[in-house]
């Protein structure tokens, strides 16, 4: 993938004055937003200039004056938060860490998605890396308990395994030994293993995955170990605030830059990112899944890394991906609640229909219930414990929604276990 370099920048001293008075205020303001790399503002027709060079000097001299600096080795990185940034960090806040006050998700809906959003993770970040498998076949292989059939398998069990190993780690300082052991996990039986158990001993070029050219070339192989001390000195020291948000994505961007090993780097990228929010207390990034949003934007992932590089290491075009994706992935938890909770309003107005329709409140229930979602079942002993009578109260009322024609007893099972028919019977039932 090749993108074009911005042009070298010039100090103007009469545009940084212009800049200090405002005179250029509402498009910096949208530069701020978007963060226009050179390529976005060429062909622009709001540009306060016709010249795009004329327009990139102004954009890198307004944010020349508010970038912080990052050093890890010889290496010069930067960035700073606009106010744009600052309104999305504020709200990140307020939903991620203190959760979904207003309509919540129900408890046994959260448990659901939860398990979901760990398969979910667990399998685009494999897809990520170039596993060709997908979530119901991860699924039954999770569900039956039978080991991997090959690699892209393997690489999600791995996934799923890693997942499990960083929240034990959430209340410890990063090391060496905690991120190769993580690694170690990511690669076990797959052709990355023999890569894992130390940081990378010769050099190594990360290729486009789309055209196969050379995208980066990362540090020499002897920095590594110097890199990566510095890294972990970074994520532990607080005494500098950086929002937890922001220095997560820089996390995530420097095991890419750095690169400590010769493959998985970004799945352990990405597993260091989880780990640095739950650390930080944001809770409900478990129940998100950000690598399927990079899965489903891989092509502006990539971007975000070499405008990064094209642009004298300028974090922000990461920092920004990172937080796009946030906010998508945290849209799709908004949108599964206001589903469940649109299936239960529906469920219960089923079930209250019903007893209009001479069924007792257990059959109704029990109906809303099976309605819900068409993969629930119940055997008989589920359904007399849950309404505490015997068993024989319980398969009359079931043996009467049978006659009805409501629900079905699959007898292959031990124990039996009863379905819903379908909803259109349920639907047609209660006109």
């Amino acid at each position: 993938m090749k993108i074009e370099s911005p042009p070298e920048f010039k100090f103007d001293p009469e545009l940084f004055e212009k800049i200090w008075k405002g005179d250029f205020e509402p498009f910096l303001d949208k530069s701020d937003e978007r963060y226009f790399y050179y390529d976005d503002i060429k062909y622009r027709k709001d540009s306060p200039f016709d010249s795009p060079e004329e327009t990139w000097n102004l954009i890198k001299s307004y944010r020349t004056t508010k970038y912080e600096i990052l050093a890890f080795g010889d290496y010069r990185f930067k960035y700073y938060i606009p106010s744009f940034v600052s309104k999305n960090l504020h709200d990140f806040d307020l939903k991620l860490m203190g959760g979904l006050h207003q309509n919540p998700i129900l408890r046994s809906d959260r448990i659901e998605f939860f398990k979901n959003s760990l398969l979910e993770e667990a399998v685009a970040s494999s897809q990520v890396e170039g596993a060709a498998t997908t979530t119901e076949v991860a699924r039954d292989m999770l569900k039956s308990g039978r080991i991997p059939r090959n690699e892209s398998e393997q690489m999600i069990f791995n996934n799923l395994r890693a997942i499990e190993y960083i929240t034990e780690y959430v209340s410890s300082p990063l090391d060496f030994n905690i991120i190769i052991e993580l690694h170690k996990i990511m690669t076990a039986n797959t052709d990355a293993e023999k890569y894992s158990g130390d940081f990378r001993k010769g050099e190594v070029f990360v290729t486009d995955h789309v055209d196969g050219e050379i995208a980066h070339i990362p540090p020499d192989w002897k920095e590594v170990e110097s890199l990566m001390g510095e890294l972990c000195i970074f994520i532990n020291n607080d005494e500098k605030f950086i929002h937890p948000i922001i220095k997560a994505s820089i996390i995530h961007f420097m095991i890419g830059f750095i690169h400590p090993f010769k493959d998985g780097n970004g799945r352990t990228a990405r597993a260091l990112f989880y780990w640095y929010l739950l650390k930080k207390g944001y809770a409900l990034v478990k129940n998100i899944s950000i690598s399927r949003v990079i899965l489903e934007s891989r092509t502006q992932y990539d971007k975000a890394f070499l405008k990064t590089e094209k642009d004298d290491n300028d974090l922000n075009y990461f920092i920004s991906y990172s937080l796009k994706n946030i906010r998508i992935a945290f849209e799709k938890l908004i949108s599964y609640r206001d589903k469940k909770l649109e299936e239960r309003k529906k469920a219960n107005l089923v079930a209250y229909e019903l007893l209009d329709k001479g069924l007792n409140k257990r059959q109704s229930d029990v109906i809303g219930y099976l309605y819900l979602k068409n993969k629930n079942t119940i055997t008989l002993n589920s359904y007399s414990q849950k309404h505490d009578i015997v068993r024989q109260t319980a398969s009359k009322d079931l043996n009467e929604l049978i006659k009805l024609g409501l629900i079905v007893e699959d007898k292959s099972t031990k124990p039996y276990k009863y379905s819903l028919k379908s909803n259109e019977q349920i639907e047609n039932f209660i006109k």
